[in-house]
C-alpha cells in the first residue's frame, strides 16, 4: 500500500505527502479518543513508504505522534522543512547503508533536520539495502525498549 503519491521513484508529490500526514494525525487523535487511549505513548513502526508517512506525520504533527520506528525511510518532505518543536519526538532510523530506494544522504538530511528541530533522533547503518534485516530487528527492540 501506498500512502502518498510520488512522481518518480523516490521524488515525493510533497504537497500529497503533508495532506496525507495530516489525515494520519487526525486519525491518531480519533483512534485515541474512539479507544480510550488517553496521551499513553503510541509507536509508529513503519517500512519504507509506511517509514515515511510515519516520519511525515512526525514531523509535522508531533503532538499526534512522536516516537519511530522508521526502516529504509528517508527524508519525505523534499526541499521543506519541519518547524515544528520536535524535542518531545524520539525516532529511530534504520536502514541499509547502499540503499538505492532511500539513499544515505536523504536518511543524513533526515537525521540532520529532526535533530535541528530539537528530536532525540538515532541513526543506525547496516551494511546491505533495502530491507529488514536480523540487526536491525535487534536495533528496534533495543530501541523500544528505552523509548515506548
Amino acid at each position: 500500500m501506498r500512502w502518498f503519491r510520488r512522481l518518480a521513484e523516490g521524488v515525493f508529490d510533497v504537497d500529497d505527502v503533508i495532506a496525507r500526514s495530516g489525515q494520519l494525525a487526525a486519525f491518531i487523535g480519533a483512534a485515541r479518543d474512539h479507544y480510550g487511549i488517553g496521551d499513553r505513548t503510541l509507536v509508529a513502526v513503519g517500512f519504507s513508504n509506511g517509514a515515511n508517512i510515519a516520519l511525515a506525520t512526525a514531523m509535522l504533527h508531533p503532538d499526534a505522534l512522536d516516537r519511530v520506528v522508521a526502516f529504509s525511510g528517508m527524508y519525505p518532505l523534499g526541499q521543506r522543512d519541519s518547524a515544528a518543536d520536535l524535542s518531545a519526538s524520539r525516532i529511530l532510523a534504520v536502514n541499509g547503508d547502499a540503499d538505492p530506494m532511500a539513499p544515505l544522504s536523504s536518511v543524513n538530511e533526515l537525521v540532520a533536520v529532526l535533530e535541528r528541530h530539537g528530536a532525540a533522533a538515532e541513526q543506525v547503518l547496516r551494511p546491505g539495502g533495502h530491507g529488514i534485516g536480523p540487526v536491525d530487528l535487534d536495533a528496534a527492540r533495543m530501541w523500544l525498549a528505552n523509548n515506548s
